[in-house]
């Protein structure tokens, strides 16, 4: 199967998927009604120090832009969300498409499709290069005990072991969100199991994301804020440290 087939294929694949769970949620007449009052479009742009996900450095040796769009309505969001790298190692690129769900307050599920562009290769295309279709179902806990737990799945594209065969890494994360009065603190831990594949740079298994992230917002102008953030992340299984700093606009 070639690659522009592959590609075609996840993305008939993330489209199925959506249609699931818009099954799933039940949607109904009065939620489609209710969504008038609540549909809105979002943009904005993180600037971050480092490109580090998941305990993992996608970024290289430096910053990363990432912009991102988003429409919400009613319980769907659809959105495109990216990371440039402002250096020259052609590290940290990448454009996603995803869609979430969310029929409880405190339940979501997403369909992502990542997309990583390399202007290295011959055939830097949306076509012809690698893609990922993940779906994840986040639990972001209660007002009084706000533990947010979500598990997210490669279920299509570029994560393969090698026989060719799908690896279904999956990547479970447990999150836990503290006021500190004038700054937020948010205490995360990450684990990868049947990474048979390595794309999470493991051996199959791996304690890969435990750390500390700090946010806040500086009041620029009476009307204006800007949110900034520092995070301390140690990856067990690399035995790597980052700490990285941003800004959101």
């Amino acid at each position: 199967m070639n690659t522009m087939l592959k590609s075609k294929n996840i993305l008939k694949y993330f489209l199925i998927l959506t249609c699931l769970l818009f099954t799933f949620t039940g949607y109904t007449q009065e939620e489609k009604a209710e969504e008038k009052k609540t549909s809105n479009w979002n943009l904005g742009a993180s600037f971050q120090s480092r490109y580090i996900w998941r305990g993992l450095n996608l970024g290289g040796n430096s910053a990363s832009i990432q912009p991102s769009i988003s429409y919400s309505t009613g319980i769907f969001t659809i959105g495109v969300w990216g990371a440039y790298s402002v250096g020259s190692d052609q590290l940290g690129q990448e454009a996603d498409l995803y869609i979430t769900i969310s029929p409880l307050d405190f339940l979501s599920f997403t369909v992502t499709d990542y997309f990583f562009p390399n202007d290295r290769l011959p055939d830097n295309d949306y076509f012809h290069q690698g893609h990922v279709l993940e779906i994840m179902a986040s639990f972001s806990g209660f007002e009084n005990f706000p533990l947010g737990i979500s598990v997210a799945t490669n279920i299509v594209g570029a994560d393969k072991t090698e026989d060719g065969d799908q690896s279904f890494s999956t990547y479970l994360e447990a999150s836990y969100p503290i006021n500190a009065g004038f700054i937020d603190l948010r205490l995360f831990a990450g684990a990868v199991f049947g990474d048979k594949g390595g794309y999470y740079q493991t051996d199959g298994s791996g304690f890969i994301n435990l750390g500390l992230g700090v946010s806040k917002s500086i009041q620029i102008t009476e009307k204006w804020s800007l949110p900034v953030d520092a995070t301390l992340i140690f990856n067990p299984d690399s035995e790597n440290i980052f700490i990285t700093f941003g800004f959101t606009i």
